[in-house]
Parts: structure tokens; sequence; C-alpha cells
């Protein structure tokens, strides 16, 4: 009986390092998914803001795609004081319903 339970603390203790590497591992893993997931939001972003201007400078809503005239036009701002979004007044409310 005390033999077996010796053993069982032998294996144990080499299992150990072997958890302890795996979850290491696995962190590394984490960290780098979300280093690529706050890359891809910068990108979605930007892409974002490209595709709110048109070549003729005209701005599109984000939300349904059409031409937003200036006068029902809401400015979505970043903390940084960067225009990130437009929208109609209408499809804005939409969003906040």
């Amino acid at each position: 009986m005390f033999k077996n339970t010796e053993v069982n603390y032998q294996l144990h203790r080499y299992e150990q390092p072997k958890v302890k590497e795996e979850v290491e591992a696995t962190l590394h893993k984490l960290q780098l998914l979300r280093n690529r997931i706050s890359e891809l939001r910068v990108q979605c972003e930007e892409l974002r803001r490209l595709s709110s201007e048109t070549k003729e400078g005209i701005l599109l809503c984000n939300e349904c795609g059409k031409a937003v005239d200036p006068s029902e036009e809401i400015v979505i701002k970043g903390s940084d004081g960067i225009e990130m979004a437009h929208y109609h007044k209408e499809c804005f409310k939409l969003l906040w319903v």
C-alpha cells in the first residue's frame, strides 16, 4: 500500500512540468490571438472609415450605405477625435432603439 502511494506521488511529480509547459504554451497562443484580434480591429475600423467616403467626397451611411445629406448627418468620433462613422438621423435612431 505504501509503495503504491509512493509510485503515484512520483508520477504526479513528473507530470507537473509537462502540465506547466502546456499551460504556458496555451497562454502564449492566447496572447498571440489577442494581438491578432487587435490588429484586425484596427484594420476593420480603417476599412469602415474608407468605405464611408466615396471618391467624390460624399459620405455614406455606415448602416444603410446610402449617401448622407449634411443636414441629416450624425458623426461618431473616437476618443482621439477621429471620425469613425457617419449615419443618417433615422439610421442612428434605429441603432439605439
